[in-house]
C-alpha cells in the first residue's frame, strides 16, 4: 500500500512537469480572454494594427538606452491560461507583432530575452518549471516567425516577478505571462 501511494505521489508530481514539446494552440482551442477584456480590446487592437508592417529605418535615437527602451515598450507580453504553456490563437497575433519589431533594422543586432512568469499558485519548483516552458514556447514561436534563434534566450522568474500583487483572478491572469525584452 505504501509503495503504491509513493508511486502515485511521484506520478502526480511529475505529470505537471512533462517534457512534451510546446506547440501553438490550434484554432479549436478555448481561451480565457478575461485579461484582454480588462485591458480594453480597442487599446490592444490599436497597438497591434500600428505594428503591422513596422518599419523602423527612419527612426533615430539619442542613445542606445533610448533605442532599447523604445523597442521594449513596443514588445507585448504573451499571456497564458492557468497551468498552461501553449500560445492561444489570440496571443499568437502578438508573436507576429513582436517578431516584426525584433526583425526591424534597429533591433536586428540586439539580443532578446524571454522571461517566463507565473501566478502565485503552485510550488516554487512547479512555477519555475512552468515559467521556463512558457518562455521556451515563446522562443520557439518567435524563431518560427523568423527571429534568429541565436539572438533568443530564456529565463524563468516563476512567481517572483509579479506585475500585480492583489489576490484576485484578474491579477493572477496578468501574472501568467512571458515578457519579451531586448538587451544590448
Amino acid at each position: 500500500m505504501v509503495k503504491n501511494l509513493s508511486f502515485a505521489l511521484l506520478l502526480a508530481l511529475f505529470s505537471g512537469c512533462s517534457q512534451k514539446t510546446p506547440e501553438l494552440a490550434n484554432s479549436n482551442a478555448t481561451v480565457d480572454t478575461g485579461l484582454a477584456e480588462g485591458l480594453g480590446n480597442d487599446t490592444i487592437d490599436a497597438g497591434i494594427d500600428s505594428m503591422q508592417g513596422y518599419d523602423s529605418s527612419s527612426e533615430t535615437f539619442g542613445s542606445e538606452d533610448e533605442k532599447i527602451t523604445t523597442l521594449n515598450n513596443r514588445l507585448q507580453p504573451i499571456y497564458f491560461g492557468t497551468d498552461r504553456y501553449d500560445i492561444s490563437v489570440t496571443e499568437s497575433e502578438k508573436i507576429d507583432t513582436d517578431s516584426n519589431v525584433l526583425n526591424s533594422s534597429i533591433a536586428q543586432n540586439l539580443n532578446v530575452v524571454i522571461e517566463g512568469n507565473c501566478d502565485e499558485w503552485g510550488t516554487d519548483e512547479y512555477n519555475y518549471a512552468l515559467g521556463l516552458k512558457r518562455a521556451k514556447t515563446v522562443k520557439d514561436a518567435l524563431a518560427t516567425a523568423g527571429v534568429d534563434e541565436g539572438r533568443l534566450s530564456i529565463v524563468s522568474f516563476g512567481e517572483s516577478k509579479p506585475k500585480c500583487s492583489e489576490h484576485n483572478a484578474e491579477c493572477w491572469q496578468e501574472n501568467r505571462r512571458a515578457d519579451v525584452k531586448v538587451r544590448p
